[in-house]
């Protein structure tokens, strides 16, 4: 490997459906040129990261999970790089939500099965994830000492769409320097410990893999992949992606339905994409 192409999953390489047309992964497949591995940055855990890994083939190279929180290897799923969140913010973080006047449930990620809490009223905004997984046993949030903080390393708090970026700058503002709190999705808002972000986790894998950050593209489309964007020597922006994130990217391709990822993995395989 002397090349590497890291792109988002939601909205980047997948399409507004949440999957991959046998299409796409025709002409990825193609795009390859010896030397050139793909990998997936998602804020998604391994478990949800791994059928799309197995349609594209891409399981030689660690995968960037959880929002950078874990770097794993796809085939066997061992750690390799792992970040915890700290006990502080994570209760910030839940109170926040507790206290909120607004319906939101909030994920907490980590080595254990996920704890899945809403504010009182709120409905369920996980349908649709591995309903077992995460919608079974929704509850309002409890007094925080019934929370589990031991092992966590990902909160996620989901709303309405119209919701999200006011309840990302009251996170923000609520957490301060503590911690990286970052839109990933039109309903979504991660948050972690300072620090700790997809360009972290790039940082790492670029050199436990002995490559030199010029020969690295990511794609992208929000605020989640900006980080990725300030390492990687290639950036791309699907044209789906919000503004700021459009304006900060090298390049822009085509929108996640038009298979954008494809044309910026063909550019950077024959040179058009590059320093």
């Amino acid at each position: 490997m002397n090349r590497l192409a890291v792109f988002d999953l939601d909205r980047t390489l997948l399409d507004d459906t949440s999957s991959i047309s046998e299409g796409l992964v025709r002409r990825l497949a193609a795009a390859l040129v010896p030397g050139l591995c793909c990998t997936v940055a998602s804020g998604r855990d391994l478990e949800r990261i791994v059928p799309f890994l197995e349609q594209l083939g891409w399981k030689s190279v660690p995968v960037i999970a959880e929002q950078g929180t874990v770097v794993v290897e796809p085939g066997n799923g061992h750690i390799l790089l792992e970040r915890g969140i700290s006990r502080e913010v994570l209760l910030d973080t839940v109170d926040t939500v507790r206290s909120a006047r607004i319906p939101l449930n909030v994920i907490l990620y980590g080595r254990d099965a996920p704890q899945v809490f809403r504010s009182v009223g709120a409905p369920s905004f996980v349908e649709g994830w591995l309903l077992g997984r995460y919608s079974h046993g929704l509850r309002d949030v409890p007094p925080l000492e019934q929370i589990i903080t031991t092992g966590v390393r990902k909160v996620t708090v989901t709303c309405r769409p119209e919701d999200t970026e006011g309840i990302r700058a009251m996170l923000a503002a609520e957490l301060g320097p503590r911690a990286t709190v970052v839109r990933a999705d039109v309903n979504f808002v991660n948050i972690m410990d300072a620090g700790v972000d997809k360009g972290a986790a790039l940082r790492w894998l670029i050199s436990y893999l002995g490559l030199e950050a010029a020969s690295v593209m990511a794609v992208g489309d929000c605020e989640a992949d900006q980080s990725m964007f300030a390492v990687a020597g290639v950036s791309v922006a699907v044209a789906n992606a919000d503004e700021p994130t459009r304006a900060m990217a090298r390049y822009v391709v085509p929108s996640n339905n038009d298979q954008g990822a494809a044309l910026a993995l063909e550019s950077f395989a024959d040179g058009r994409f590059g320093l």
